[in-house]
């Protein structure tokens, strides 16, 4: 398939999406550099510094105004200072980049919208599930009609996805092609996330995105133009990822996980970052 290219009326949003995407990686960085939340317990020393990678999204990490925030970023860095832990923060646009880096040893724990499917669950250990989701499919409306081109599953048979490089998401599409009877082309980005996709599809640059739905109903709000009501899955648990020899931690993250659900900044973070409230796990 051939690489995309931009029209010179788009050329300003690719630079944009660059841009983002470089600004929160060095401010992760340099957050990282620092530290974050904690005390100067003996847990909370540099050397012992838990290392979180962030996927970049509005439920992972994003700007907001000149500063960071996201469900996932609030949430591990409340959880931090409620449990005096010490955290260096990245972010990453690529779930099979982080996840490569979780299997190097340069993070202790991946965080991102994960569907727990079996060949992870071989591979990785994963949290408790902070909620259930489902992916949807995200695609530009008619500009007459208002309708999208593709309206129920059966509309695939033959048809172009895009989903990021070596997407969880894959799993599912196969086996949503078996059930159809038909190929489902395939596509993987080896450059951007659901978010920087999304946001290429509005312009008319990708068609046929998958994301998960909570991400793509924070971002559609602002797009008009993206229709997001065809689903493709049933509901997933999402978790976050652990080093496959670190049982340890896995077991103290659910512990702080189920104690931070508990409380009212749960809730709040909940209101903030969704439109519906998702199903709690």
């Amino acid at each position: 398939m051939e690489r995309l290219k931009l029209k010179k009326g788009h050329v300003f949003v690719y630079l944009a999406l660059l841009v983002g995407v470089l600004l929160i990686m060095v401010f992760t960085r340099n957050l990282a550099g620092r530290g974050s939340g904690g005390d100067a317990s003996p847990s909370g020393t540099a050397r012992d510094s838990l290392k979180i990678a962030i996927q970049i999204s509005p439920i992972g990490v994003s700007t907001h105004g000149d500063t960071l925030g996201g469900f996932y970023y609030d949430m591990i860095r409340q959880m931090a200072q409620k449990e005096h832990l010490a955290l260096k923060i990245e972010g990453f646009t690529q779930v099979t980049n982080a996840l490569s880096e979780l299997d190097s040893g340069k993070f202790d724990i991946v965080i991102s919208d994960i569907p727990i499917t079996t060949e992870l669950r071989d591979k990785y250990l994963f949290t408790d599930p902070i909620y259930a989701d489902r992916q949807t499919l995200v695609q530009l409306t008619d500009s007459i009609t208002g309708l999208p081109p593709i309206r129920t599953q059966s509309d695939l048979r033959g048809d172009t996805v895009y989903i990021a490089a070596q997407s969880p998401f894959m799993s599912r599409l196969r086996n949503l092609s078996r059930e159809l009877g038909d190929t489902i082309y395939v596509f993987q980005d080896k450059h951007y996330g659901p978010e920087q996709m999304m946001l290429l599809t509005a312009i008319g640059q990708l068609k046929n995105v998958v994301v998960n739905e909570q991400t793509a109903s924070s971002i559609a709000k602002d797009y008009p133009q993206l229709d997001i009501s065809l689903t493709l899955s049933f509901n997933q648990f999402q978790s976050w990822a652990v080093a496959p020899d670190k049982p340890q931690l896995l077991d103290s993250l659910n512990v702080w996980i189920a104690r931070f659900k508990e409380t009212p900044q749960f809730e709040r973070l909940v209101d903030i970052y969704f439109n519906e409230k998702p199903i709690k796990m």
